[in-house]
């Protein structure tokens, strides 16, 4: 067995411990669980992943830091700081992937095919901030918002082109890696704003737990040569 499949194995423990503390609402339980599961994962992904591979490194340090802010008393202020460096992690993300991806001519149907995906995706961040506009009280907390939004359709758009360029199993895992954020930070915003259920919750953290997984799954495996056909 390798010892990024032992290091998987490992955190599951962990994991069911992160579980418990969402549910009995112990907030340094749940940043305490999630540090343990990055560096686990890390420490058994070391002999695949690139131990001098910046975007990972800033992810991994980013994400820590984000957990740490957490242990401090819940406060607005420190919640938006913690979304900010979320959101940075995020562009080390997307900087790798666009490492693997390269662009020629699209063609007529791809190009029609992108700016209907790009327009949905556009139309419904549109419509969810408007939702959660209503129920922020400060212009500065509703621009992080907007910030962080933007930033998570990016990573969305990159992940697809990436994907459309590649088939690839690297791919896979960072397209894979895209959904489980984007719907992880859904699920985290009706927890806050429409329907504070424990189950919310449950799924919210039962996605990030895959993102966690899919992240060195990302890194860790090599991509093969692209194999262009006239994609975005």
């Amino acid at each position: 067995m390798r010892y990024s499949q032992m290091a998987i194995l490992a955190t599951i423990p962990v994991f069911i411990i992160n579980l418990y503390a969402v549910v009995s609402g112990i907030s340094w339980g749940i940043n305490l669980s999630e540090i343990l599961i990055i560096l686990i994962l890390f420490a058994g992904f070391r002999k695949r992943i690139d131990p001098k591979n910046v975007n990972l490194i800033a992810f991994v340090f980013l994400s820590i830091a984000a957990y740490l802010h957490g242990f401090i008393q819940n406060d607005k202020t420190i919640y938006l700081i913690c979304m900010m460096l979320v959101m940075i992690s995020y562009i080390f993300l997307y900087r790798e992937a666009l490492n693997y991806t390269q662009t020629e001519n699209a063609s007529k149907f791809m190009r029609i095919f992108f700016v209907v995906v790009l327009a949905l995706n556009v139309y419904f961040l549109y419509g969810h901030l408007e939702e959660v506009q209503a129920r922020i009280k400060g212009a500065l907390e509703f621009g992080v918002y907007w910030i962080y939004y933007l930033n998570l359709l990016v990573l969305a758009i990159i992940g697809l082109v990436y994907y459309l360029n590649s088939y690839s199993r690297k791919s896979v895992y960072f397209i894979s890696l895209v959904l489980a954020v984007v719907f992880s930070d859904v699920f985290r915003d009706m927890a806050n704003f429409y329907l504070s259920d424990t189950s919310v919750l449950l799924v919210e953290y039962f996605l990030k737990y895959g993102a966690f997984i899919l992240v060195f799954q990302f890194f860790g495996t090599g991509e093969k040569k692209l194999r262009l056909i006239n994609l975005v």
